[in-house]
């Protein structure tokens, strides 16, 4: 509920300063944003956050490669891992105030229905982002998967850390046991990122390197998800 009214309470003021300020100052005031509903998650749903291997987050533009498992990490990594952008469908960029405020943060914006154009345009939007001094986050499982559960990894982030000959950046998180996806309800308790070490990708190939991303994050997401209750 709060988190669609603060799009509203926040994203109107936003427009109106937004084109005074310049890129760099709309990233700030969008992880800002991110950094408030956090807040009022964890004073109003109990919702805390914690994160292993902060250490690990290098100073330079990276891709980071994570699971995807509730709507929480696709805003709260706006400010984990400032700046940074993200691949999106283009449908999200046509709600109101919210897709507006999101096109601000340089997205990558693809076509979901065709793919070959969509690998195309993340690795030439990809390699552009991380030139300009962005990370770029990708969720290679492609869409949300419940705590659990596992689904194949799709190769556009390897391939675009490879092609750009940037490092890797894996991550894992239990986002879904506390923001589950297509419901309302929160579930007060830790929320828990893992930050893995860079991978290097000088002279590796994109298929062993999503290889060694999807077995790293798939045991990290064991290891976070809470076994249930007998």
């Amino acid at each position: 509920m709060f988190y669609s009214l603060s799009v509203v309470l926040l994203g109107i003021p936003f427009l109106i300063v937004g084109p005074f300020i310049g890129f760099r100052g709309r990233t700030r005031l969008f992880a800002f944003w991110t950094r408030v509903v956090q807040w009022i998650l964890r004073l109003v749903c109990g919702i805390r956050v914690r994160v292993e291997g902060a250490a690990n987050i290098p100073d330079y533009p990276v891709v980071v490669i994570a699971n995807h498992q509730s709507s929480w990490e696709t805003f709260a990594f706006y400010n984990l891992f400032y700046p940074i952008c993200t691949v999106l469908k283009r449908e999200l960029t046509w709600i109101p105030v919210f897709g507006w405020l999101l096109r601000w943060s340089r997205p990558i914006i693809i076509d979901r229905r065709r793919k070959t154009t969509s690998l195309k345009e993340i690795l030439r939007q990809g390699q552009d982002r991380l030139k300009a001094g962005l990370s770029v986050m990708i969720f290679p499982e492609g869409t949300r998967v419940a705590p659990g559960e596992q689904k194949a990894y799709l190769p556009g982030g390897a391939m675009l850390a490879v092609k750009a000959q940037v490092p890797v950046l894996p991550i894992a998180h239990n986002a879904g046991e506390h923001w589950p996806a297509h419901r309302l309800a929160k579930i007060p308790g830790e929320i828990v990122v893992s930050i893995g070490a860079p991978l290097p990708t000088q002279g590796r190939n994109a298929k062993g390197l999503n290889g060694e991303l999807e077995n790293w994050i798939n045991g990290e997401k064991k290891r976070l998800t809470k076994e249930p209750e007998s």
